[in-house]
């Protein structure tokens, strides 16, 4: 495989979206470990809501193990490492970290920080159907700090703060990229 890898970490509604679009603008692959659950989700024929969302990923992790969701994506990580580099949007465990690197042992970890309330606000107004409203983002980010994004982003290479504007986002990401060679 020819391509590198960088993984992007961050909670809910931290501006991964944004960050995925400077990283495509700059000729990288992209693919979404969420993507995988929301696949998962409309096979077992459920409508895309906040309880959905949760609950798939979960059962998917009970049913396959922890690092079901990273098993998924290899067959179209390979393939897209073969003509370019990659972002996978989204990781939330160390376990699927620690599964990736089984499989590819050079892998950069980009974290995305914002505080609590601003993004809470900021899914409010994306109205994604898995986002929902204060109760969901609670549930959400218990489950999520609960697989371990804490630790996972303890490890970054680069940590990317959030606290303006999706412009000032967009020149932090692109500066980080280009710094990491990307």
């Amino acid at each position: 495989m020819a391509g590198r890898v960088i993984v992007l970490c961050g909670p809910p509604g931290s501006g991964k979206g944004v960050v995925v679009e400077c990283a495509t603008a700059r000729g990288l692959a992209v693919l979404s470990l969420g993507d995988v659950v929301r696949t998962e989700m409309a096979e077992r024929g459920l409508p895309e809501t906040p309880e959905n969302v949760g609950q798939t990923a979960l059962a998917m992790r009970e049913e396959h193990g922890e690092v079901i969701v990273v098993d998924r994506l290899m067959p179209r990580l390979a393939e897209a490492m073969e003509s370019s580099d990659v972002l996978i949007d989204g990781m939330r465990q160390p376990e699927e970290l620690e599964r990736l690197r089984e499989h590819i042992g050079d892998v950069t970890i980009v974290a995305l920080s914002a505080p609590a309330q601003t993004r809470a606000e900021w899914l409010a107004e994306r109205g994604r159907g898995e986002d929902g409203g204060d109760e969901e983002f609670s549930v959400r980010e218990e489950r999520e700090w609960g697989w371990g994004l804490e630790h996972l982003m303890s490890q970054a290479d680069a940590i990317i703060l959030n606290e303006g504007s999706v412009e000032e986002l967009g020149q932090r990401t692109d500066m980080i990229l280009e710094t990491l060679g990307f």
